[in-house]
């Protein structure tokens, strides 16, 4: 050995220390990596339901969506169409506004499906949308989104029963829109009559006139109409839900507390190396390595270690962020988004902590002298 350690012996040594115990080196990175499962898994699932509420709020190109305020859920929203559809026509800037009323019913008499209700003068500014068939013009036709074909295993001039009431499917449609797709479109009165909710929808689409200020709009009509919450972009809508709020307070809660005990179980795995490893220390003390490289040494094992979780992890992650989204109902509603952030995330957090866990058997590491090597056992 090298009395004067270069980079590449420090990180020959550190390569010879990982592979020399295999099994504890994996098993140390499979406890780091189930916290950047959760990271991976948890993230991209999350950023899916974030742009596909993005696509809601812009669905048919439309500039707000109006809810009522302090609802518990967007879905609980309800609004009377007349009254309220009056007062936010009469807003200035504002071209044109569309109810609409979501609600979610068995269909086949045991799959829950989300329902949307919309007039059918309406529905045709959704014809870029049509894939196949037509638009509902009787109270017992029904449109279904083409995840809702898949689900339903159903077509065009097939029927299917809504409430033990059959209806007829006229047409297919494509939104982009994971909620959408995976919905069944009815005439607004008959879904409305179906859900008990005659003369009620649940929100409202508002289209403004060309250069019209959003913002201005939004604060108009809630302080007009303080029983409204209007919003026009993802980071709004925590006003009429806190759904997404909460997705994201989960997935850092429960990746904090895996990654805290991956921390731990490095921490460990670290501080038995450099028992193991006592008369070694002292000899490459010996030899002329400073304090500074040894727990340079030390700290570049445990960096390593992250790697590795973090590679096993980006795969549990991807698989898992999979299998939930194709779980029956999760799978029309959720949509993972395989960025490049959540796998930064993930790679910064699991080496970061896997270096902050090797912090203190480093430290024990680098006051071993050479005379206190030679004499242990």
């Amino acid at each position: 050995m090298e009395s004067t350690g270069s980079p590449l012996t420090l990180l020959r040594m550190t390569a010879r220390n990982l592979y020399r115990r295999p099994m504890r080196t994996t098993l140390t990175a499979v406890g780091v990596a189930v916290g950047v499962v959760a990271i991976v898994s948890f993230r991209t699932i999350g950023d899916g339901l974030w742009v596909s509420v993005a696509e809601l709020i812009r669905f048919n190109d439309s500039d707000l969506l109006v809810f009522q305020a302090n609802a518990a859920a967007d879905i609980l929203s309800t609004l009377d169409e007349k009254e309220t559809g009056e007062a936010l026509q009469a807003v200035p800037g504002v071209r044109r506004v569309v109810g609409t009323l979501w609600h979610v019913l068995p269909v086949e008499g045991q799959m829950f499906v989300m329902l949307i209700g919309l007039r059918t003068a309406d529905m045709g500014s959704q014809r870029e949308s049509l894939v196949s068939g037509r638009y509902p013009q009787a109270d017992d036709e029904v449109l279904l989104g083409t995840l809702a074909q898949r689900v339903l295993k159903r077509g065009v001039g097939d029927t299917l029963t809504i409430l033990k009431e059959p209806y007829h499917i006229v047409g297919i449609f494509e939104s982009g829109n994971v909620f959408i797709n995976g919905a069944l479109v009815l005439r607004l009165p008959q879904l409305q009559r179906v859900a008990g909710k005659e003369g009620r929808v649940t929100a409202f689409q508002v289209f403004l006139d060309p250069g019209t200020d959003a913002a201005a709009t939004i604060a108009k009509i809630e302080a007009d109409h303080p029983q409204l919450a209007a919003v026009s972009s993802v980071e709004q809508y925590s006003k009429v839900d806190q759904g997404l709020a909460l997705v994201d307070g989960t997935v850092w809660a429960i990746s904090l507390i895996a990654l805290i005990i991956g921390a731990i179980i490095v921490a460990n795995t670290m501080w038995m190396s450099v028992l193991e490893r006592t008369r070694e220390i002292g000899v490459l003390r010996a030899v002329g390595w400073p304090r500074q490289k040894i727990v340079c040494m030390i700290l570049v094992e445990a960096a390593g270690v992250g790697l590795i979780a973090c590679a096993l992890g980006c795969a549990g992650g991807v698989g898992l962020a999979k299998l939930v989204s194709r779980i029956q109902v999760a799978d029309r509603f959720m949509q993972p988004l395989f960025g490049v952030t959540p796998f930064l995330q993930a790679l910064l957090v699991a080496v970061l902590l896997s270096v902050l866990g090797a912090l203190l058997p480093a430290w024990r590491a680098a006051r071993i002298s050479p005379a206190e090597a030679l004499r242990y056992e």
